[in-house]
């Protein structure tokens, strides 16, 4: 517990020294992000009611060419295709996507009735960009596309819609989008038709500026879990920064680009993967409404031209790994941030699977939360019996080193030292015994660390005064901010914090002490440690405490229960004692931390002799 603390305070103090550090560049990434999509002014913007429409067309002509008639002014609509899971609006103006909302009751914004919606319309866009012969920059979305139909539903099987922009000469682009039951993929696709003198194989650009809406309790840590995740072909995923603004412009071709918003995901994936020189970038709005500001400006493979075509596929859902998974694409799980390496798989094949199982039969995910915990107590009690059986040796064997430490008081540490190994050696005593249990239960420790802040199982989920085991829980809040502390009291906070007390008293009580000189007092360390949990975990997720504070009540009660009818400490005084008077053979291991003691002492020796002359 004291290295997560550790562990959580430096990566606190990260986050916040990235904030500062890019705090001058947000100002200028907002004003870029700004120009960016912003084509040349078109014809259509520039008309009034005293232009006439002959004077439009020949405007529309001289920059659309064939596509002329897609452009002149028409009202915007929107066409509806949506399943049991999600729906999408798709615009007339562009024919890309206006708006996405999730439907399952699991997934509403908290507090509220209303489902969670992935982006803010009014302030985000999609749009593909090419330049025509002149240089102009052109954008899909000032062409008016007609779609095949108004409300697609995708029910007994897929839907799919159809919208296309004509021109005179039957010039043509077209997208074409296809939703499949129960699903959270929409593949579409864009095609250019009867197009050969207009195009002019100037590239193709994809480009996406979305605003995330706040969805979830205390918006500070859900920015702290949002970002622009991404994969470069036959790579790793790699992300920008979670703690403040950033911008990457990656080398190689991209495989797929996640605007992460916590539990939730709006991404683009392609299998043919996007071209290189994509341009990425974040910033933090000033607002508390809006999570982070996402752009993206993705180069297609394919250029401009008459048979221009170009495949991908959009993810809009949440964050669960079954989900990610069924996207097809390689890596998309890994934007579940479960913990690297041994910890990250502890989490996908060891306890996500634990608590989906148990909640496919327990609607209350405060007692699966229980119940895991005394599942994993139960899988590393052998390991806790062996930490307590060698914890039991040292509280024999303390009477022995306090009398060590007291004839050794004020003298050489290093003779202290020596006596104490020898007294190890001739009782048979390890007093590293005890590490490697709990160097064994450290993935477990770290994984739970990682798990709930990731899983969103939990997300929405009440148990006793917490409204959400995804977010922090309070029983007392305040109407101003303690530094370090927040604006609110967390119970379960406090009980894991009153419970760890106890546990390092109970732990630590009866164990000899072993400080060096001008080394600390782990016990007053440990009580130090319990009373900073406090404002360490204040605004962590409640199941996070709350699998905490039980750990700890399970493991006080096993304690007492090991100590009071398994563990016979005058048993182990006897074994001890007829150990000393065994021969001793002395191991490498023991003969090498002598034999280096000993040159040790020969030049304090030295030293001391060179003093006196």
């Amino acid at each position: 517990m004291l290295l997560i603390a550790v562990g959580f305070s430096w990566y606190s103090a990260k986050n916040k020294a990235e904030a500062a550090a890019n705090a001058p560049k947000q100002t200028e990434q907002t004003a870029t992000q700004a120009s960016t999509p912003a084509p040349e002014s078109a014809a259509v913007v520039a008309t009034n009611d005293t232009t006439s429409q002959a004077q439009v067309a020949v405007l529309n002509t001289a920059r659309y060419g064939s596509l002329d008639a897609a452009a002149m002014p028409a009202q915007e609509t929107y066409t509806v295709l949506s399943n049991s899971k999600i729906k999408v609006k798709i615009s007339s103006k562009g024919g890309l996507l206006h708006s996405a909302e999730l439907l399952e009751a699991d997934y509403k914004k908290y507090k509220s009735e209303q489902q969670v919606q992935l982006w803010d319309t009014a302030q985000s866009k999609m749009d593909i960009a090419w330049k025509n012969g002149s240089g102009a920059v052109l954008l899909s979305s000032e062409l008016n596309f007609t779609a095949s139909t108004t409300v697609a539903n995708a029910t007994d099987g897929a839907a799919t819609v159809v919208l296309t922009a004509t021109g005179s000469n039957n010039a043509q682009l077209q997208w074409t989008y296809s939703l499949e039951p129960n699903s959270y993929n929409v593949k579409c696709s864009f095609e250019a038709k009867g197009m050969e003198n207009e195009m002019f194989g100037s590239p193709l650009v994809f480009r996406w500026l979305l605003n995330g809406l706040a969805q979830e309790k205390g918006i500070q840590a859900e920015r702290s879990k949002s970002s622009i995740f991404y994969r470069e072909m036959e790579e790793d995923r790699n992300y920008l920064s979670e703690g403040s603004g950033d911008q990457k412009r990656p080398e190689k071709e991209l495989n797929w680009v996640a605007m992460k918003q916590d539990y939730f995901t709006a991404a683009i994936i392609s299998a043919e993967g996007f071209d290189k020189n994509a341009d990425l970038s974040i910033m933090v709005p000033a607002d508390s409404q809006h999570t982070k500001s996402y752009y993206a400006e993705l180069p297609l493979k394919t250029k401009a031209s008459s048979n221009a075509k170009a495949e991908f596929q959009f993810y809009l859902g949440p964050n669960e790994y079954k989900a990610l998974e069924a996207s097809g694409a390689a890596e998309f799980t890994d934007i579940i941030d479960y913990g690297w390496w041994i910890i990250g798989y502890v989490n996908k094949y060891v306890v996500r699977p634990l608590f989906w199982f148990l909640s496919d039969y327990i609607l209350d995910f405060g007692l699966i939360i229980l119940i895991v915990t005394i599942i994993i107590k139960m899988v590393l009690f052998p390991i806790t019996w062996k930490n307590f059986l060698s914890g039991a040796k040292m509280r024999v064997l303390k009477p022995e080193i306090d009398e060590i430490n007291k004839k050794f008081e004020g003298k050489d540490a290093t003779e202290k030292q020596q006596a104490t190994m020898a007294l190890y050696r001739q009782t048979g005593v390890n007093p590293f015994a005890g590490c490697i249990p709990v160097l064994l239960q450290m993935p477990i420790l770290y994984a739970m660390f990682r798990f709930f802040p990731a899983e969103i199982v939990l997300r929405g989920k009440s148990f006793l005064w917490a409204d959400d085991l995804a977010a922090y829980d309070s029983i007392l809040d305040f109407n101003f901010n303690i530094p370090m502390y927040g604006s609110h009291v967390s119970g379960f906070t406090l009980l894991m914090a009153a419970s760890t007390f106890v546990y390092s008293k109970m732990s630590m009580g009866s164990q000899p002490t072993m400080t060096q000189p001008g080394m600390p007092n782990m016990k007053v360390m440990m009580n130090i440690f319990s009373f900073m949990m406090i404002f360490f975990f204040n605004s962590m997720p409640s199941g996070l405490s709350l699998y905490y504070f039980t750990a700890n009540v399970i493991s006080i009660g096993q304690m007492w229960a090991i100590k009071k009818y398994f563990v016979n400490e005058d048993s182990i005084r006897e074994k001890i004692e007829a150990n000393k008077k065994k021969p001793k053979k002395k191991g490498g291991f023991a003969s090498r931390i002598e034999e280096m003691q000993k040159v040790q002492q020969a030049k304090l020796d030295a030293n001391k002799k060179k003093l006196r002359k």
